[in-house]
């Protein structure tokens, strides 16, 4: 008897669903072959974006690196369907990048190791927000060219960075080009945006030259010209296409934007013999580990160490003298207005228990008395010129003892003529947000839980000799909105400073490459606002900057030998030019004295008076590109 039709397909259905299954699960091991693949092309350009841009600044300094550092990552902007697990590869390596950029954090103390690790977080979620954006914009106005789209994104992401968490202006794709003066000289336009614009620009048109059929050979998913793309395997959202072929416009415009940003730089650069005759400079450079300076032990130390080279600075006759952040060992105590000597003990003993060894009286005098004023009037009067020293200080208020971060200006024959109390404090150095809902965070300052700095309540100006000299403490002098802001506000009453005075200890970050950077962002302040600068600081590295951003070569420069730091007059030897011909670098980690005449600067500045606009304007089209974007998804 044999099986009917039936029987026979009934029998072979278990193997039919298995060839099925067996096909299915070939199929699922070449796309996950596929996007594996494809995660590594991903991990490949990202590896090769960061590591261009980590060679464009310190300790590399290789500046054309940063004209294409951002073409591997705008290929990412190019494929149709990102892999699973792209923006986890995007924030993991920027997450390394910024750890590595940022290294130098760690050799302030062991308890910024953690601080180091918040801020490599942080810094590094820039590069898939940045990788994100781009492709949402473009998914939304998908006619709108890279070109375009990408520069204004990314210094959109520099304006927020320059404000969120306090900000932190640094590494910014402008402060690579600070060798290219005709460049940089829009800067006191567009600010360092406006440089930062044109080298996004740069990496954005040579990716949007590159074929798309390079990136189909990466075994990214790139869709053929005039296809319509799929969905993103990332989100699961439909993308987008790229398929117009990129044309020259983009090349033409930024060639025609760098040409005239360079010939209005060549045109608006102060040649020396334009430059106003400026006050006579000497700026005393101690080289102290950080640790000492809350160190009571070593306070003659520093002391007798900065005396000496403040005699030696009088003997060149200098309108002003400046010594480094913090370096003046006494503290400056001041008592507020109407604060009797009953609410004092109250205060002090508040903080903790007062020693049955100290009186009353003796507390009451030391919080009265004026040892440390009268102290830096002897001294300002004895040499005959001005003195700006960086000191700590506190104020006792009702309830309560301020600490401040600060700067006494003393001029010979009125003595203290005022005090400038740091405004924009470091987060984590100098004070802690959020400690009391989160108590962990106090682990991650060298100072202790209890430390913490009063904010300044405003900008000062001190005036010696016909010249006007206004004060910034530590890393303010990076700070691009609150320099213009006190440079306007100063103008606006009539008193612009001739000259911007950094007070700054960088000895925390023993000679490495911070010392740089910080020296070349604080470049930009000068050419933003036209205003001179001198900055005094503890291990280095102090410099004359004039209103060009040029780093300028002082008239001597010389170093004592720390051995006779207990010689009531150590001899010093001079030095031959800021870089050490041994090593190429600006010199460092020295005890010495750096003399000069800064020169005065007569231009005004359009970005003094206007603002951070261009990043302002960036930022909007930024946000608009983003609704734009979720109003196209919403309709698909």
């Amino acid at each position: 008897m044999t099986d009917s039709p039936q029987a026979e397909s009934t029998s072979s259905r278990p193997a039919a669903l298995r060839s099925d299954i067996q096909q299915i699960i070939s199929q699922g091991q070449k796309q996950e072959r596929e996007r594996r693949g494809s995660l590594k092309a991903v991990v490949a350009l990202t590896a090769a974006s960061l590591l261009l841009l980590w060679r464009s600044f310190t300790p590399v300094e290789f500046a054309p690196a940063a004209w294409i550092a951002l073409v591997p990552l705008l290929l990412l902007g190019k494929v149709d369907t990102l892999p699973r697990g792209s923006y986890r590869v995007l924030a993991g390596l920027g997450f390394l990048w910024a750890g590595i950029t940022l290294q130098w954090m760690r050799l302030g103390h062991v308890s910024m190791y953690g601080a180091l690790f918040a801020m490599a977080l942080y810094v590094g979620l820039y590069i898939p927000v940045f990788v994100l954006l781009v492709r949402r914009v473009r998914s939304a106005v998908p006619q709108l060219p890279l070109w375009l789209s990408a520069p204004v994104i990314w210094v959109a992401l520099e304006y927020l960075r320059a404000y969120l968490f306090t900000g932190f202006s640094w590494y910014y794709l402008g402060h690579s080009q600070y060798r290219w003066q005709a460049l940089i000289q829009i800067a006191d336009v567009t600010g360092v945006y406006g440089i930062s614009f044109l080298i996004a620009m740069s990496s954005a048109v040579i990716a949007d030259l590159i074929p798309r059929e390079r990136l189909r050979k990466l075994g990214l998913d790139v869709a053929d010209e005039n296809v319509p793309a799929s969905t993103d395997a990332t989100n699961s959202q439909p993308e987008f296409s790229t398929g117009n072929r990129p044309g020259w416009s983009g090349p033409v415009c930024l060639v025609a934007l760098v040409g005239l940003t360079c010939i209005y730089g060549m045109v608006r650069r102060l040649p020396d013999d334009q430059f106003g005759k400026g006050p006579v400079i000497a700026l005393l450079q101690g080289n102290f580990s950080p640790e000492v300076k809350h160190d009571d032990t070593t306070a003659m130390e520093r002391y007798r160490t900065h005396m000496m080279l403040q005699q030696q600075a009088a003997a060149e006759q200098p309108d002003l003298i400046v010594w480094p952040e913090t370096m003046f060992p006494d503290l400056m105590v001041q008592v507020a207005e109407g604060i009797t000597d009953d609410q004092i003990l109250d205060v002090i003993s508040a903080q903790g228990p007062i020693s049955q060894d100290v009186d009353a009286e003796y507390i009451i005098k030391r919080w009265r008395d004026d040892i440390v004023e009268r102290s830096l009037r002897d001294m300002t009067q004895a040499h005959g010129c001005a003195i700006m020293v960086g000191i700590p200080a506190q104020t006792v208020k009702l309830n309560a003892i301020e600490s401040f971060n600060s700067a006494v200006f003393v001029r010979p024959d009125t003595g203290i003529a005022g005090r400038y109390d740091k405004i924009h404090r470091v987060l984590f150095g100098e004070y802690i947000p959020l400690k009391d809902i989160f108590p962990f965070l106090q682990n991650l300052t060298p100072y202790g839980a209890g430390f913490g700095l009063t904010a300044g309540d405003g900008f000062r100006m001190f005036e010696y000799n016909g010249f006007r000299f206004s004060p910034l403490i530590c890393y303010e002098d990076t700070v691009p909105q609150l320099v213009r802001q006190q440079v306007q506000q100063q103008d606006a009453d009539g008193q612009a400073p001739d000259v911007l005075v950094n007070l700054t200890n960088d000895a925390w970050f023993r000679g490495s490459s911070e010392l740089d950077q910080h020296l070349i962002t604080a470049a930009f302040r000068c050419i933003e606002t036209r205003t001179p600068m001198v900055r005094a600081v503890n291990g280095g590295i102090s410099a004359f900057i004039d209103g060009n951003g040029q780093i300028r070569e002082p008239d001597r420069i010389a170093e004592m030998d720390v051995s006779d730091r207990l010689t009531v007059n150590a001899d010093l030897t001079d030095l031959q030019g800021m870089r050490d011909p041994a090593t190429g670098r600006w010199r460092r980690q020295f005890t010495g004295l750096i003399v000069g005449q800064l020169p005065t600067d007569p231009r005004a500045s359009l970005y003094v008076k206007f603002g951070d606009c261009f990043a302002i304007v960036c930022s909007l089209l930024t946000i608009v590109g983003m609704m734009w974007s979720v109003a196209a998804r919403r309709r698909q």
